[in-house]
């Protein structure tokens, strides 16, 4: 069971499946909100989608989001739902007639793009929009909750990235849960028909190509005139420059989108910037894994590594 300001588990207890229904579990930072977009443009098949993309695929964990409103208006939906989770397989329910889009990037991408967004996340205007949303909810607190300060230096914060969770029973991920334990606790099921992975490099080298794949694991069928507007309206550069498309006027809008969310969309900042003792690091924490996961997670890791 995760818990915590902005984080509670329990919530899935209310979701009732529709069939057809898709889920998107990814670590924090690891290509939510592009995997959503994604799927928005293959499920409505427009580059203008009828609403925000918050309000059309909500994060349904969320603490600080009314949890009768966001039922509601899953609810009241009529087409395909698709959902944003942060959490593990372990923490959720799981249902044949339900699709579960997995997202795996880099840790050590992971965790330069974790510490610009913390960073951000922490300062005036998102921290003040976050307590005001609580408020609202009637959250005692909330006009003092602080999000977790994180060193402004990288290279201390990459040592607590790899070395703690928000969550005693992890040990990886500050200020946020485990994205090796996320990743893991599917890794396990990725067999089932039902359960698809996706990696950020993949999506970066071969945008089109992901897109195509991930309509076909859906069971979705695209126009070929259409395409070409949706691959590029799905580009890290289009999703940067429409933001305001993405963020909705309630209390993700004001919570979420009140800093610059979208950072760089690039991967391997960490050559020139980290250390060998840095790196040796994340290698210890990769070893974790099982040997395929690491492999396909780290493009450069050694299948032979022990």
């Amino acid at each position: 069971m995760y818990q915590s300001p902005l984080l509670d588990s329990k919530r899935w207890h209310s979701y009732a499946p529709r069939r057809g229904d898709i889920v998107i579990s990814t670590a924090t930072k690891a290509g939510t909100t592009w995997t959503q977009k994604i799927v928005a443009s293959l499920i409505f098949q427009s580059v203008r989608l009828p609403l925000p993309l918050m309000e059309l695929s909500p994060w349904l964990d969320m603490s600080i989001a009314p949890l009768p409103e966001v039922m509601a208006s899953l609810s009241a939906q009529r087409h395909r739902r698709f959902i944003k989770t942060h959490l593990p397989l372990d923490a959720l329910p799981f249902y044949s007639e339900v699709s579960y889009l997995v997202v795996g990037r880099d840790l050590r991408d992971l965790a330069l793009s974790t510490h610009h967004h913390a960073r951000s996340m922490s300062s005036a205007g998102p921290r003040a929009a976050l307590a005001a949303a609580m408020e609202d909810q009637g959250e005692k607190g909330a006009s003092s909750f602080c999000p977790p300060e994180v060193p402004e230096d990288v290279h201390a914060f990459w040592q607590e990235f790899f070395t703690r969770s928000a969550y005693p029973w992890e040990r990886d991920g500050w200020p946020y849960n485990s994205p090796t334990h996320q990743l893991r606790s599917w890794w396990e099921h990725r067999s089932e028909p039902n359960v698809y992975f996706l990696h950020y490099q993949d999506m970066l080298d071969d945008l089109e190509g992901q897109m195509r794949r991930l309509a076909d694991f859906l069971g979705i069928s695209v126009d070929a005139p259409v395409w070409p507007d949706l691959v590029r309206a799905c580009t890290f550069a289009e999703m940067k420059a429409k933001g305001h498309e993405i963020w909705d006027s309630g209390f993700s809008g004001s919570a979420l989108g009140t800093w610059n969310f979208f950072h760089k969309g690039t991967s391997g900042q960490w050559r020139t910037l980290c250390s060998e003792d840095e790196l040796a690091l994340h290698d210890q924490v990769l070893l974790r894994l099982p040997e395929d996961l690491r492999c396909w997670l780290a493009r450069d890791a050694s299948p032979m590594s022990t």
